[in-house]
């Protein structure tokens, strides 16, 4: 009797490991992006910004509703007979419940993109919390268009604009793209009355090129697609404990406050008023002049990747595959730092060189 007891308590441990090892195997390709989450490289950012290369311009007001309608402006200085430098505007991320103009990401883009001769512009907007969708969309279309209006003031060249956004903010940056001047303009920017009265025209909130990195552009598709990368819930909702908070008010996502609607219960008017692909198919072909960069990293457990492929090929078939770009970043997690090294943020810079 004793060596059958001896015998079961090794047994335990062993069936233990041997289940681990096969969940392991069955969740190969997720455990694999766990572990790169977890030995993730990062970059060692100066918490100072003593930046001597052009004038800087914080919490800059662009509309009056609500005290996070600001940007902060960044304008490189150039020499006598130079051309001024492009604008390159940036939505911060932070699954539309966090995150300011100052953000990680935002800092990591622009203090590589002033240094390159952009005039950058990080727009903070209202968050989830203070205004439900489509506010912080509103927000900033506003504030491209009030960078546009006062680029002469500031020193920029607003002729030809880009724009980026990472994950809730690619969500946002794609969204001003693809959608017209008659969508989502009920924000009036600063020196609105005085441009329009000056000139007799709108202004419009068009952009030339879109950057989207990991952006959150389905809003209702993501368990669907975490299945289909057989990436279980448990990882998923694991890596994303920082969005499951008392801010959220006690619904079941971040999308679904921001809608103030579970997602699910969405009708489909509803869901069209917010689904990005609608905008592009109703308002983009052939002839649409726009540029997109299109990034996601294979280790992303808070945005699918499947996001970023579903649209890549959604614009290839209505613009064009010559005017759409997407680049894989190997190992790279949700906001990954690798994703802002110098040597991925100057394929970006090539881009926008080239489609400037």
């Amino acid at each position: 009797m004793r060596n059958s007891k001896v015998r079961l308590y090794w047994l335990i441990p062993v069936l233990v490991i041997v289940a681990a090892a096969l969940v392991l195997f069955v969740y190969r390709d997720a455990a694999h992006m766990v572990f790169k989450n977890l030995t993730a490289y990062r970059i060692n950012m100066d918490e100072s910004d003593d930046w001597a290369g052009g004038e800087s311009y914080t919490h800059l007001a662009y509309a009056k509703d609500s005290d996070s309608q600001y940007l902060d402006l960044y304008v490189p200085h150039t020499e006598d007979g130079r051309a001024r430098p492009q604008l390159f505007v940036l939505v911060h991320g932070g699954g539309f419940v966090f995150n300011d103009s100052q953000s990680r990401q935002a800092q990591l883009m622009y203090r590589y993109f002033r240094d390159q001769g952009f005039a950058c512009a990080t727009v903070n907007y209202r968050l989830a919390q203070e205004a439900a969708f489509p506010g912080a969309l509103c927000d900033v279309k506003a504030a491209v268009r009030f960078l546009k209006a006062h680029a002469d003031e500031y020193g920029y060249d607003a002729d030809h604009v880009a724009i980026w956004g990472e994950s809730a903010g690619g969500y946002l940056a794609v969204a001003a793209a693809v959608t017209n001047d008659d969508e989502f303009m009920d924000v009036e920017y600063i020196g609105q009355k005085e441009y329009e009265e000056r000139t007799g025209e709108k202004l419009s909130a068009k952009v030339d090129v879109c950057v989207d990195y990991y952006g959150a552009v389905d809003l209702t598709r993501k368990d669907d697609d975490w299945k289909t990368l057989k990436v279980p819930g448990f990882i998923v909702d694991i890596a994303n404990s920082w969005l499951h908070t008392e801010v959220i008010n006690g619904y079941s996502d971040v999308e679904s406050f921001w809608m103030r609607k579970d997602t699910e219960e969405l009708t489909e008017e509803e869901r069209a008023y917010s689904d990005i692909f609608a905008y592009a198919r109703k308002n983009l072909d052939g002839n649409s002049n726009i540029k997109f960069w299109i990034a996601h990293g294979d280790c992303d457990i808070t945005v699918p990747i499947l996001q970023s492929e579903r649209l890549c090929d959604t614009l290839k078939e209505l613009i064009g595959e010559e005017k759409v770009y997407y680049h894989i970043v190997r190992g790279s997690g949700h906001a990954g730092d690798i994703m802002y090294t110098d040597e991925e943020l100057s394929r970006i810079k090539s881009f926008l060189d080239t489609n400037s």
